[in-house]
């Protein structure tokens, strides 16, 4: 079977579980055959463990881009398992200090040997006993905490033109900020006319880092395999000329904990009448958005989600059904032996790559064709988030090209981007 749901409602939060793993391909670059006999050692000496499984017992559901972060190098053979970000029901989903970094050095994390241990602690007494050193860090406290009282002593008189002089440079730095941005070479990459240095920093940072894992460690599956994963998406009764598929997650809607204040719960089914609560925000423009895009593009949704919990969400967002035409699920993602999970355009049959335009947060959903795919900047509550409403402006421009890979290609500059060093 394709896809194996399993999923149960619980008295905090529903969750939904997905057994999708009879169809994995392994599409990074193979590991040597010393790593694969230490693998099969290790099979062979550890039973396989029962938490390996879904347990009955299990909370938190499977939502897109919940388990599965970008990729942060170009490692071979599997990494850790990421973590749900509904672990203990909180948001805990990260972008920065993922351990896949490639510069990371994991040696800090090996258990050191019992010799060293002892050495470590000898170490840590004789500092503790070094009398001379107490002393002098001592003397540099005290001397450290003389000084602020004399400094503020000595302002006391002019604290108000401290404080004007401290806004005038805080302007001066904010735009400051705002012209090194508006200069930037891929600026363009944020729709919004505003947004603050971190953010651009971050999101530019999660783009680039799942461009680089796509270019360099992706290896596609093959053609035998691609086929074995072919769809038919349903068509308009008017045929539009183009498609756009549409991530869910931080993408036009964020999954969040009931705790959290949500703007919306709904109630998930499962194959066999089971039901689980969702809890989630909704983009500003998203309504909106869908409707402008309806007139021009045929809208799926395609996301790396179960089907059950997408079904719940897309019944919300558009009950009619008059602007999402289907929907695409984890089951029709490819995943790699690393467990990320790509979604290949190749799969839709009835439909022309040329004419294709996909929409994610991360980059590396869209690893095989990085030509098709437009970065979005991720969401999870700020109402004053304009990026769909900015978005909508680039899609009408592409929905008149003839190949929209190449109108991507040269106005995106995603492949630059892949070169391009980052301070």
């Amino acid at each position: 079977m394709d896809n194996i749901y399993k999923f149960k409602a619980s008295s905090s939060v529903g969750h939904l579980k997905n057994l999708n793993n009879d169809k994995q391909f392994y599409s990074e670059e193979e590991t040597s055959k010393k790593e694969e006999e230490e693998k099969q050692l290790k099979k062979v000496s550890k039973p396989p463990s029962k938490m390996s499984q879904f347990s009955k017992n299990a909370t938190g559901y499977q939502t897109d881009d919940s388990d599965k972060e970008t990729p942060r190098n170009n490692k071979v053979g599997p990494s850790n398992q990421k973590v749900s970000k509904f672990r203990n029901l909180v948001n805990a989903k990260k972008i920065e200090g993922d351990n896949d970094d490639p510069n990371y050095d994991d040696d800090d994390d090996k258990p050191t040997t019992i010799q060293q241990q002892m050495q470590h602690v000898q170490q840590q007494n004789e500092d503790q006993y070094d009398i001379e050193q107490q002393a002098k860090q001592m003397q540099q406290k005290y001397a450290k905490t003389d000084k602020p009282k004399e400094s503020k002593m000595k302002h006391s008189n002019t604290q108000q033109p401290l404080d004007v002089n401290s806004d005038v440079e805080q302007m001066k730095n904010k735009q400051h900020q705002e012209g090194k941005l508006k200069n930037h070479p891929f600026r363009h990459l944020i729709y919004g006319p505003s947004i603050g240095e971190n953010s651009f920093n971050k999101f530019l940072q999660l783009t680039q880092r799942g461009l680089v894992y796509a270019k360099k460690c992706l290896k596609g599956p093959s053609d035998k395999f691609i086929k074995s994963k072919m769809v038919q998406l349903p068509e308009c009764v008017i045929v539009k000329p183009k498609t756009l598929l549409l991530d869910l997650d931080e993408t036009l809607i964020h999954s969040c904990s009931q705790r959290e204040g949500p703007q919306v719960t709904v109630t998930a089914f499962g194959d066999y009448g089971e039901e689980a609560k969702i809890h989630f925000n909704i983009r500003p423009f998203c309504a909106w958005f869908l409707q402008q895009m309806s007139q021009l593009y045929t809208i799926y949704v395609f996301t790396a989600s179960s089907s059950a919990y997408a079904n719940a969400i897309v019944n919300y967002l558009d009950p009619k059904r008059q602007w999402i035409l289907g929907i695409l699920s984890r089951g029709n993602c490819m995943e790699t032996k690393n467990g990320f999970f790509i979604k290949d355009l190749r799969i839709v049959g009835n439909k022309q790559l040329k004419d294709m335009v996909i929409v994610d947060n991360l980059a590396h959903s869209f690893g095989f064709q990085i030509e098709n795919g437009i970065p979005i900047l991720e969401w999870h509550n700020d109402q004053s988030d304009q990026e769909l409403k900015y978005l909508a402006t680039y899609l009408m421009e592409a929905a008149d090209q003839e190949d929209i890979r190449v109108f991507n290609t040269q106005r995106l500059k995603l492949d630059q981007l892949i070169e391009y060093s980052l301070e």
